[in-house]
């Protein structure tokens, strides 16, 4: 340690350094003989001073003279001075700013300032809605969650599903294509669709916004955050969180289209769909072993007095496709002599049972179900194990930067090719049509049997068109624009079935584009025009499913 100054042991004597500093110098001066002599003559000093001021001076000093009364003096003072009126008074304080400006403008400042930062940093909405939500992850992160039914509203539908699966609980097929849509919105705003109702999904939707206002506002027992988005499909979001366990119950999400969708959770009265496939089993195990063996023709009575017509045939698909029987299950749908025979194979019974009951008011119809996998099953997505070619890894790269690393390109992958699949079922079901009704069949059919007809191609037509602008505009970010010429002869008079053939390949053109693109074909090579070709098929597939619906059209007339 250094030598200490005359001031620092002076503070020492008298007892005024802190016990680090004394503990110090009291180090040094058992070590220093230099310091411990100076130490000891000021110590010696100030035992002089204190000796010369009570032998010498407090002798020679006179008495202290009493204390002066103040007060009179003060009555004095108040009777001489004239009170000022109120006039006067407050003219006063109007002046006292003008001359005294240098008083108080920087007074004044100085707590403008000081308002703003506590109004920056003190709690902002900002603030709020972050620490909010963080505390919501946090909390959701603890509990042990149990599936959530949720249910989704929109301006022209009303769906149900569960948290996490794209599994619904209704079952047509226009509640299917609603699902899509919405999923399609969510998709585009980079919103995590399978789970939308989590502070987790919100949080990373709100992350990623460069321009951004929050409010907060506490009802009695919940949160509500809302968020204004100056950018991105999405404009705003409010997210409902319950106060007693910061679990979001509900959300309403405004799209930049006009768009909306509200999405609550429901009561925990049902049974998550693993559950629900697992009392289908056993029911189904327990049956096998208590009914009674019942035929296939018992299903359904055929009369052997007059043969099933293509009316008949007709309404026994229209019938499927209301309980979408005709989106890719494995049925399907013939006439044999008398009958219109709808064989399923490898069809799980509570689907069975599903199916019967929709065929059962339909006359001539022989229900048939064989338990073996079936044989000819359009090929699903797979994840393969077969190594990425080094043009794919190079294609896939690029998109991942694209869209803001290899997590986000997963995702994506996962979404589009989920979306493929439904406007695939279409293309299908509308190929299926075209091959048990052709021209010579539609000439048998009745008027109104023609418009169910007519119906049904053009609720398929109108869903697949949808999937594909969902599928655009999903794609959008990553698709270069490309200059499509004409998208192919479509006539406006004539027979539909060619024509359905046509968009059919040009859907599994797409469809095989999306595959190679986002590696889901292996060993399959894709180049530098894989995102134009895509672009450009897709582009050719809107333009002729608006063209097959207007020969639809012109055919009902």
């Amino acid at each position: 340690m250094r030598h200490p100054q005359d001031e620092e042991m002076l503070k020492y004597a008298d007892g005024e350094l802190s016990g680090r500093d004394a503990g110090e110098i009291r180090s040094h001066l058992e070590a220093c003989w230099q310091c411990r002599a100076a130490f000891e003559e000021l110590q010696n000093t100030v035992g002089q001073c204190v000796s010369y001021r009570k032998n010498v001076l407090q002798k020679h000093l006179p008495p202290p003279a009493p204390w002066t009364d103040i007060y009179q003096r003060f009555t004095e003072i108040d009777e001489s001075v004239v009170r000022p009126g109120f006039l006067d008074r407050f003219s006063q304080f109007l002046q006292w700013p003008i001359h005294n400006a240098k008083k108080w403008v920087p007074v004044a400042a100085a707590l403008m300032i000081v308002w703003g930062l506590f109004s920056r940093f003190h709690k902002t909405p900002s603030v709020q809605a972050a620490e909010l939500l963080r505390k919501a992850v946090v909390a959701a992160e603890t509990r042990i969650e149990k599936p959530r039914r949720l249910q989704i509203r929109t301006r022209d539908h009303r769906l149900t599903r569960w948290a996490g699966s794209d599994r619904k609980l209704a079952s047509t097929s226009a509640d299917a294509d609603a699902l899509s849509s919405v999923q399609a919105l969510f998709v585009a705003a980079n919103y995590d669709w399978n789970n939308p109702l989590s502070a987790k999904s919100y949080e990373a939707w709100r992350g990623q916004l460069r321009d951004k206002q929050d409010e907060v506002i506490e009802d009695s027992g919940s949160y509500r955050v809302r968020t204004d988005s100056g950018s991105g499909e999405l404009a705003e979001a409010t997210l409902k969180i319950r106060t007693r366990d910061l679990r979001p119950v509900e959300g309403r999400f405004e799209f930049r289209d006009k768009e909306w969708v509200e999405i609550t959770e429901l009561a925990d009265d049902g049974v998550p769909p693993t559950e629900i496939a697992a009392s289908q089993s056993r029911s189904t195990t327990a049956q096998a072993h208590t009914a009674p063996d019942v035929t296939p023709d018992s299903a359904a009575p055929s009369s052997s007095s007059a043969f099933a017509t293509a009316g008949d045939e007709l309404r026994a698909v229209a019938a499927l496709h209301q309980v979408g029987a005709d989106l890719g299950d494995p049925v399907e749908v013939s006439r044999n002599g008398a009958d219109v025979v709808v064989s399923g194979v490898g069809i799980d019974a509570a689907r069975q049972r599903e199916i019967q009951n929709a065929l059962n008011a339909q006359p001539h119809v022989v229900v048939r179900f064989s338990e073996s996998a079936p044989s000819n099953v359009r090929p699903t997505r797979s994840s393969a194990e077969t190594p990425l070619s080094a043009d794919v890894q190079q294609l896939q790269s690029r998109i991942a930067a694209q869209v803001g690393g290899r997590s986000n390109f997963e995702q994506l992958a996962s979404q589009v090719l989920d979306l493929s699949e439904p406007m695939m079922s279409r293309a299908y079901a509308l190929r299926h049509l075209a091959e048990l009704f052709p021209p010579e069949v539609e000439s048998q059919l009745s008027v109104q049997d023609r418009q169910l007809l007519r119906r049904l191609q053009q609720e398929h037509a109108a869903a697949l068109r949808q999937q594909s602008a969902d599928l655009n505009r999903m794609l959008k970010p990553v698709l270069p624009s490309v200059s499509v010429g004409s998208p192919g002869r479509i006539i406006s008079a004539g027979p539909w079935q060619p024509v359905t053939e046509d968009l059919f390949q040009t859907a599994r053109r797409v469809e095989k584009l999306l595959a190679v693109m986002f590696a889901a074909a292996p060993g399959e090579s894709a180049d530098d025009l894989v995102p134009a070709q895509l672009q450009s098929n897709l582009t050719q597939l809107r333009a002729k499913l608006e063209g097959y619906e207007r020969l639809s059209i012109n055919t009902e007339r």
